[in-house]
């Protein structure tokens, strides 16, 4: 009985860990990410539907005070880094964190990326990085695959 438990215990754990959403750091240097998660989507590439809105949820730690920050989303395609509009960027409104963010303390960024109708189908890598405007430096900077589909 024990070894049956234990069994499906490891087979639930590896389905877990291939349900993660892929992300490298591309150059955080004042904290440190946790975690990613994207709605409807567990595995990467995550396949972005156009017309639709989705929320990207990033839980991070700094490691220094910040007073304000801003994000900023690209898209890279073929080496070429495109500006992707967000409504919000300023990270201090309306994304589920308040400034002044504390040294040590874990965050969840939450911001909205629209899939515009005029995008092409398209594999890209969204780069989402988020800045502590007084220093001019990454709390947090992320690459990861998506799908532009439909």
């Amino acid at each position: 009985m024990k070894l049956y438990s234990f069994l499906i215990l490891a087979g639930v754990a590896i389905s877990i860990a291939h349900c993660k959403i892929s992300i490298k750091d591309c150059g955080s240097k004042c904290g440190k990410i946790d975690s990613i998660a994207v709605t409807d989507c567990n595995t990467s590439p995550c396949k972005l539907n156009k017309g639709e809105t989705y929320t990207f949820n990033v839980t991070f730690t700094p490691n220094v005070a910040v007073n304000a920050a801003k994000s900023f989303v690209y898209g890279i395609l073929d080496g070429l880094k495109v500006p992707f509009p967000i409504s919000q960027p300023n990270a201090c409104v309306d994304s589920n964190i308040n400034c002044p963010m504390s040294k040590g303390t874990s965050y969840t960024y939450s911001a909205k990326l629209p899939i515009k109708s005029l995008y092409p189908d398209v594999k890209v890598v969204v780069e989402w990085n988020l800045e502590d405007t007084e220093k001019n430096e990454s709390i947090f900077c992320l690459l990861t695959p998506v799908e532009i589909v439909g």
